[in-house]
């Protein structure tokens, strides 16, 4: 026995839209609903008596890949989506390739410093880039990291910037000190590099003209490249929304007896180069939006960090639903399983699978499709009849969740395919069904189908094609 299902009634449809009416009786039928063997429910509610059989179904669906990672993009505006993380470090694997990835940011003067207590002749004690590391990805943790950090050589935009992750700024000198730094993915101290003196006289400097204004203070130091040595396992993201991540000048003032110091914020355009070399499973010639397999035809791979997501047809799904007259789903899962999906959380590994994936929908023409402004989802904003209560926009779209215990990533899609079931004409012939770590907000030309999307984490999964499936429990008549 499976459990209980959770149960939305609404009106009984069918493909002549014939509708019939439904009833308690039936309600608690689908509470004892066997997933194997078809139920017989006997009730005068229900036209031809015991005729109504509860069924369960599962369909293989046809994969292939998609890369967009020439369209991801890591900003600083949260309200277009932006986690506002920038990445750094290495992943290696002989499957998927050799990875790297370097952070570029910007530094603006904390706007609560006292710029007239920055005196001449200050002597810098110290200097330090704080970094409020929340995500980790890969193993080794428990050996040591060399971070690199240096200046630009050309500004990088204070805002309305929008880098891809094959753009790259060239850099002027290196301001960090020549040292190993251990991260504890588990320990809650913040993480810090040395910088050298000359970054900090600079940065005292700036805090203490008064003729400068902050504008001008962030296009004097013109921002920041991070990276790390290669060596290690590792990949890391450091948070730039909470102010944990922040440039602190420690210094003695000639006119003060104790230590001070001033504080420059992380700002700007914010965004995350990335190094890619494929390996053994990614043809080279695998972006632009190209349709294309795999090297090993079986498998299905998704990363949201390098642009990489597999796409469903879902004709299987229209073949089916073609050889039954009467249909109301009470309950259908997109599910993505493998008994290989484990979480590793501790001081020296971080391995999770993807956590939350958003399915979009690709056109003919193998671009997001758009309806009028909103680039269209698998959506979530049903009305109480079960339809769609914006056929034309995507702007609540559902998504699939990782669920640990199952071993398997999974989300309801109920509504959505019984509104295909019900008007066939809802769904284009060559649609398919492509998934993003992140939601695609709306774009305010509607005549745009290229959406820009911010890249996710480094989670991802590697699984066999045939363990993703539709599951559908469903109601028939014999």
């Amino acid at each position: 026995m499976k459990n209980p299902i959770s149960t939305y009634i609404q009106n009984w449809q069918v493909n002549t839209a014939t509708s019939i009416i439904t009833g308690p009786a039936l309600l608690l039928a689908f509470f004892s609903a066997s997933c194997e063997e078809p139920i017989e429910v006997e009730s005068d509610l229900v036209p031809g008596g015991n005729n109504t059989e509860i069924r369960y179904i599962e369909i293989p669906l046809e994969v292939k890949h998609s890369a967009f990672d020439s369209l991801l993009i890591s900003s600083t505006n949260v309200n277009e989506g932006s986690r506002r993380q920038v990445f750094v470090g290495h992943q290696n694997s002989p499957e998927i390739g050799d990875f790297s990835a370097q952070a570029y940011f910007g530094a603006l003067l904390d706007n609560e410093a006292i710029r007239d207590s920055v005196k001449a002749g200050s002597q810098v004690i110290e200097t330090k880039l704080f970094l409020d590391f929340n995500y980790f990805y890969g193993n080794d943790y428990n050996n040591s990291q060399q971070f690199k950090l240096y200046q630009l050589d050309n500004i990088l935009q204070l805002r309305d910037g929008n880098y891809t992750i094959y753009d790259e700024i060239n850099t002027d000198e290196i301001v960090s000190i020549d040292e190993n730094t251990f991260l504890n993915p588990i320990d809650t101290i913040p993480s810090f590099i040395n910088l050298k003196d000359n970054l900090g006289e600079k940065l005292l400097n700036l805090a203490r003209n008064k003729d400068l204004n902050l504008e001008d203070t962030y296009d004097s130091l013109k921002g920041f490249k991070l990276e790390v040595e290669p060596g290690q396992n590792n990949l890391q993201a450091f948070n730039l929304a909470s102010g944990d991540s922040y440039f602190e000048v420690i210094y003695q003032s000639p006119t003060a007896d104790t230590l001070q110091s001033v504080r420059f914020n992380l700002v700007g355009s914010s965004f995350t180069h990335i190094d890619f070399q494929p390996g053994s499973l990614i043809p080279n010639n695998y972006n632009e939006g190209k349709t294309f397999e795999l090297t090993d035809p079986s498998k299905a791979y998704f990363n949201n960090l390098l642009g990489i997501s597999p796409t469903l047809n879902l004709d299987p799904y229209l073949s089916f639903i073609d050889t039954v007259d009467y249909m109301q789903i009470n309950k259908a899962e997109l599910t993505i399983e493998d008994q290989g999906f484990n979480v590793v959380d501790n001081r020296s590994e971080q391995f999770r699978p993807i956590q939350n994936m958003v399915p979009y929908i690709l056109n003919e023409e193998g671009n997001f499709s758009k309806k009028g402004e909103d680039f269209w989802a698998i959506q979530n904003n049903f009305n109480s009849n079960g339809a769609i209560a914006n056929p034309n926009g995507g702007r609540f779209p559902g998504s699939l969740n990782y669920d640990d215990n199952k071993k398997s990533i999974r989300g309801d899609i109920s509504f959505f395919l019984q509104e295909i079931y019900n008007d066939p004409s809802f769904w284009e012939d060559e649609n398919r069904i492509i998934f993003t770590g992140q939601f695609i907000l709306r774009n305010s030309d509607p005549f745009i189908e290229t959406p820009k999307i911010n890249i996710g984490n480094f989670d991802s999964f590697l699984v066999n094609k045939e363990n993703i499936k539709l599951k559908i429990y469903y109601t028939t008549f014999k």
